[in-house]
């Protein structure tokens, strides 16, 4: 037995689905309600959606659906409060800004560097009145160098057997 189809469509109705929902418009007094009810429990379970979504008049889906999109909307707004980064006000409090070396201490540091892979200390707090830069910060361009430049460490000859 041949299903009845639409005009101009290939699959019978029952086989194309439903389609995409239309939008749910809500009331002021629907949004009051949902708004109350996710301050009391932004978690609801299924049997109080049940009754919102019976005292609101909307499947209970909707509801579902309604506290999701709440959860998120209250996190981004919150993400977007605490964070203000990036943004025209700067870089957020507590965070330092970035140390810009000139070429001069880059050819001190690098000397250093073919000396010493590793300095201790005292060589790096020599560096430090040398170049004006902190010790720490000192410290940070050995250990990104190390990283960007491996070097020979641990890479000797193919051990033959």
């Amino acid at each position: 037995m041949a299903l009845p189809t639409a005009p101009g469509s290939p699959l019978p109705a029952e086989a194309r689905g439903r389609g995409r929902r239309k939008r749910l418009v809500w009331t002021p007094s629907q949004r009051d309600a949902l708004r109350a009810s996710f301050e009391r429990n932004p978690y609801p379970g299924m049997a109080t959606r049940e009754q919102l979504a019976q005292a609101i008049g909307v499947p209970e889906p909707r509801v579902q659906i309604w506290f999701q999109n709440e959860r998120s909307r209250r996190l981004r707004q919150h993400r977007r409060e605490s964070r203000p980064w990036p943004g025209p006000r700067g870089p957020p409090e507590g965070r330092r800004k970035r140390t810009a070396v000139t070429q001069s201490q880059t050819a001190v540091l690098l000397r250093a560097f073919e000396r010493e892979r590793f300095p201790d200390f005292a060589t790096r707090e020599e560096l430090a009145r040398e170049t004006g830069l902190p010790e720490s910060r000192i410290q940070i361009w050995f250990q990104n160098r190390r990283a960007r430049h491996p070097g020979r460490a641990g890479r000797g000859p193919a051990a033959v057997s």
